[in-house]
């Protein structure tokens, strides 16, 4: 019979520290291990003899080492006493991992012996540490958090929420979402039932403040699902965007009274300009027949002060029809529309015949594209940019190139030449109207690339310069993509 006895224990003990896939320590009251499972040594990176007979202290990460020593001496005096604690374990190679350890004294025949049983929960513990992690983001967030139950109850908001609502979390819980805006119906009509049937809503909203004064907040909604793909509630995320309103307010209005104040300003210039050619023409032709009536009839300086008077008007007739070119801009533009670059290059070299054959100008070019822009105007900046490039050439045979390139959402062009170059400290003037870097030695009035500039603006682009005085300049424009790229 005690033979029998003893088959049965070793069976149970090969069946309970050999082939259950459990850890199991027993420990005598010193500390020191007796036995361990295999599949706890194998967990631990141990082989069974190595950990026999040592502290069990070894496996248990140093900060946890006094509180299973604590449970081990208090199961050891309270028979019948379970101790439950988490401890860290670490692995041979040095890996910490999680368990739960129940630790009960059992009382042998000759002795008495600690045993400790660990389950892993090392997963278990990083998830958790993550869900806390999450929590803690959220509850920090900058923005408004909440969940919302499939009723549209709230469940939960975070610190933010009262920042933005003036509501404690402890007070939106158990309100309906329709208590919170101003149209109090919006919510069950529009936003959960959207939610419900596309997973997601995101829009304007004008919500209620503690206070009662009425606000807009950004709201992006969504539904959370359980593992098997059930709605069990909602999520949202609000922004006060009343500083952003206020802000996208004041910009129309200053948009608006700048755009009023450009149209008066191009009004006020083509009046004027027009209305002055008048007088002009009056001024410029009794001066001629001052000239040819009494030219040399009078004395010497005579004759010079009808000469200054006729290339002044002559100056100013330029002037005026500039300035009229430049008001017209804006205010005589046509609508957009596709238009072939190439075309618009021929017809602008074809403007310019006269004066590219005077120059000598050779004038090459990369394939152009087409772009959605205002035809006539297109022709007038290259027109405008090829004839700056003629009239400010060295001794040498000019030449201009003209290429583009796409970058993005725009087409960039540039046109470059080896004329005389721009000064560096003309640059910051350059598109300026009226300026003119040469004043003397070349003819013009300094408005032909601040109506480039005009004309670029108008299709929404940007126009810029790069130059090395006495070697060339480069102009660059840009003319975004509308669909024709």
């Amino acid at each position: 019979m005690k033979d029998e006895d003893g088959t049965r224990e070793q069976i149970w003990y090969r069946v309970l520290y050999e082939e259950i896939p459990s850890i199991y320590f027993t420990v005598d009251t010193d500390g020191r291990v007796l036995s361990i499972s295999s599949f706890g040594a194998e967990q631990l990176g141990y082989t069974i003899e190595e950990l026999i007979r040592q502290p069990i202290l070894k496996v248990i990460y140093l900060d946890d080492r006094k509180a299973i020593m604590q449970q081990m001496i208090a199961c050891l005096q309270n028979p019948g006493y379970i101790a439950t604690l988490e401890l860290r374990k670490v692995r041979k190679d040095g890996t910490v991992l999680w368990m739960k350890d129940m630790v009960r004294a059992v009382r042998l025949t000759d002795c008495t012996v600690v045993l400790i049983v660990c389950n892993d929960i090392t997963q278990s513990k990083h998830i958790e540490q993550r869900l806390r992690l999450l929590s803690e983001a959220v509850e920090e967030a900058p923005s408004g958090v909440q969940i919302v139950d499939l009723d549209g109850r709230i469940v939960f908001s975070n610190k933010a929420v009262k920042a933005i609502y003036g509501f404690s979390p402890e007070e939106f819980k158990g309100k309906h979402v329709n208590e919170l805006n101003i149209d109090p119906e919006f919510a069950s009509k529009v936003i959960l039932p959207t939610i419900k049937e596309m997973g997601r809503w995101s829009g304007e909203l004008i919500v209620r403040h503690k206070d009662g004064r009425a606000f807009p907040i950004w709201l992006t909604t969504s539904m959370i699902k359980d593992d098997r793909g059930e709605p069990i509630a909602m999520v949202g995320i609000m922004t006060d965007i009343t500083e952003r309103k206020r802000a996208e307010e004041e910009l129309a209005q200053r948009t608006a009274e700048l755009a009023r104040s450009n149209a008066e300003l191009e009004q006020f210039a083509y009046i004027a300009s027009h209305d002055l050619q008048e007088p002009l023409r009056m001024v410029s032709g009794f001066t001629q027949l001052l000239e040819r009536r009494y030219r040399g009839k009078l004395d010497r300086s005579a004759d010079e002060f009808i000469a200054y008077i006729m290339d002044g008007t002559s100056r100013m007739q330029r002037m005026i029809e500039d300035l009229l070119a430049y008001s017209r801009v804006g205010t005589r533009g046509k609508p957009f529309e596709l238009i072939d670059c190439e075309d618009a290059l021929n017809q602008s070299m074809a403007n310019l015949k006269v004066a590219i054959e005077h120059s000598g100008a050779v004038i090459t070019r990369d394939p152009l594209p087409a772009v959605t822009a205002d035809a006539s105007q297109m022709i007038q900046l290259f027109q405008n940019l090829i004839s700056n490039a003629i009239k400010f050439r060295r001794e040498e045979p000019l030449r201009v190139h003209i290429s583009d390139g796409r970058k993005g959402d725009e087409w960039v062009f540039s046109v470059k030449d080896n004329g005389i170059g721009i000064a560096p400290e003309f640059m910051g003037r350059l598109f300026q109207i009226f300026q003119r870097e040469y004043t003397s030695e070349y003819p013009g009035t300094g408005i032909g690339l601040a109506i480039c500039k005009r004309i670029v603006e108008r299709h929404s682009g940007r126009i810029w310069a790069e130059s090395v005085q006495g070697r060339g300049s480069t102009f660059y424009f840009t003319i975004p993509v509308r669909g024709d790229g």
